[in-house]
């Protein structure tokens, strides 16, 4: 658009440069050697001639610049009156601006080819600047062959030149948009089987420029990812019938590391009209849509987590249910409650980590807050390094720890005001295994190893040994139990970072 437009004023003063140079003489010419009977009817054409001239923006001045004719078109294009003009520089009137150069380039130029053509920024007697498409033309002494006088004729370029500039500031904003949205111009053609790409649709192909465009759809589709050719292939000659592209695919682009690293696109397209007998060829964008394919499969990830966390949760209600023994249906019911209590205080723990783990500290002081307390006093040390639980072990654990805690306020040390319960645990050795000791003291005295064993042990063995893959003991030990429990941490703990 800018380089048609520019050859449109340059061809424009071009045209009145030469009727200046041209004309102008040879009506000089024709009044001279007129017959005094011609006079009559040629003084009306010249009169003509020279208004239809005067009208165009025409400067004549001396080689120095000396205003010798200051036409009427330069009176409404620049403001000053021809009495303001006649007799001053011409350039000092209108605070020229010279292109790269300067004047002194532009003088050169015109004394060694005759002529100059360019741009020039003058400014109005208002003050304003306009830009002006001009053409200067040297005119010599016939007889020898100095220069005589410059001819400067000029064009408003001001509306052009804005519309430019609104178009290149249009354009750079449009590529801003397409880089950060990464979004990616083409255009097939189907005859020649060519591709035209857009600086951006290089980038989302991780792909030089200077490495040129696909020069066929063959070689398009090796870009694309194995797994999806076949369905861009077929969208490719659907829009050759139908006129609309609409394609969902993956790229492989060089990575980072050296490797490779999967892009989503979307492309749309739409067939542009044609000649009679031709294929129009398909324009259309690609729009990386990578997050989006991201989020989608986290989502559907979280939704088959949900799914299984909460057929988990219902199982464990399930057995807590089937497996709790009471006289009444109120101790029934208080049993069961603090079970499912147990699960929802360790749900919580994790919610609000956005399940990456759960603080083991944090979890034995919810487990132990009903508890504590109970006989009028108990004491409750806890004492080992931080440990976040990973999200599949945190509920089985918090319920083998509340059955140790319902047990140690029924019958152990939670149960009298003097008790104490000592829980502490470390890594043995380090990174490999978690010895965690619940010792109570201080409880009512323990008679030794219970006949029968009740749903709190069997359900703390069977998360330990089945669920965690790890071993428990029980010491019934006079001044009070003694639970021994051994982990492998790669079970318990959550990975480095969350």
């Amino acid at each position: 658009m800018t380089s048609g437009a520019g050859n449109w004023w340059t061809a424009g003063a071009a045209g009145l440069a030469k009727l200046g140079a041209a004309v102008l003489p040879r009506v000089r010419r024709s009044l001279r050697a007129a017959p005094q009977s011609g006079a009559s009817r040629a003084q009306p054409l010249a009169a003509d001639l020279f208004s239809a001239f005067d009208m165009g923006a025409a400067i004549l001045r001396t080689p120095e610049g000396t205003i010798l004719h200051w036409s009427a078109g330069c009176e409404r294009l620049f403001g000053f009156p021809a009495n303001e003009a006649l007799g001053r520089t011409a350039h000092e009137l209108l605070g020229t601006r010279y292109p790269d150069g300067g004047r002194r380039a532009l003088a050169e130029e015109l004394q060694r080819t005759g002529e100059w053509q360019g741009e020039l920024r003058h400014r109005r007697r208002c003050g304003n600047h306009v830009v002006v498409a001009s053409h200067w033309i040297l005119r010599r002494d016939p007889a020898d062959g100095q220069a005589a006088a410059v001819l400067e004729l000029h064009t408003d370029a001001t509306a052009l030149k804005t519309a430019e500039a609104a178009l290149r500031a249009g354009e750079a904003r449009l590529r801003l948009a397409q880089e950060v949205a990464g979004v990616g111009t083409w255009e097939w053609d189907p005859e020649e089987d060519s591709f035209v790409w857009s600086p951006e649709h290089y980038a989302l192909f991780g792909l030089s420029p200077a490495a040129g465009e696909p020069d066929s759809l063959d070689a398009f589709l090796a870009l694309v990812h194995p797994d999806d050719r076949d369905a861009v292939r077929a969208a490719a000659h659907d829009a050759l019938a139908s006129g609309e592209y609409l394609a969902e695919f993956r790229v492989l682009r060089p990575g980072r590391n050296g490797g490779e690293e999967t892009l989503w696109l979307i492309g749309r397209g739409r067939r542009m009209p044609s000649p009679a007998g031709r294929v129009g060829p398909i324009l259309g964008v690609n729009v990386d849509i990578t997050a989006r394919k991201e989020a989608e499969e986290r989502q559907a990830l979280l939704m088959r987590e949900v799914d299984h966390r909460a057929k988990n949760a219902l199982a464990v209600v399930q057995a807590v249910l089937r497996l709790t023994r009471a006289e009444s249906m109120a101790a029934f019911a208080k049993a069961v409650e603090g079970r499912v209590s147990a699960l929802a205080r360790a749900q919580t723990l994790l919610t609000e980590s956005r399940w990456t783990g759960a603080d083991f500290q944090a979890m034995l002081r919810g487990e132990l807050a009903p508890f504590v307390g109970s006989g009028g006093g108990s004491k409750v040390l806890l004492n080992g390094p931080p440990v976040l639980l990973a999200p599949l072990t945190a509920q089985p654990l918090s319920m083998a720890l509340h059955e140790l805690a319902t047990n140690a306020a029924k019958y152990g040390s939670l149960s009298v005001p003097d008790g104490t319960l000592d829980l502490s645990w470390h890594e043995d050795p380090p990174g490999s295994r978690l010895r965690l000791r619940w010792k109570e003291t201080g409880g009512p005295p323990v008679a030794g190893t219970p006949e029968r064993r009740g749903f709190g042990s069997r359900v703390v063995e069977t998360t330990v040994r089945d669920q965690l893959r790890g071993e428990v003991s029980f010491t019934w030990a006079p001044a009070g139990l003694v639970c021994d429990i051994d982990i492998p941490l790669h079970r318990v703990a959550a990975p480095s970072g969350g």
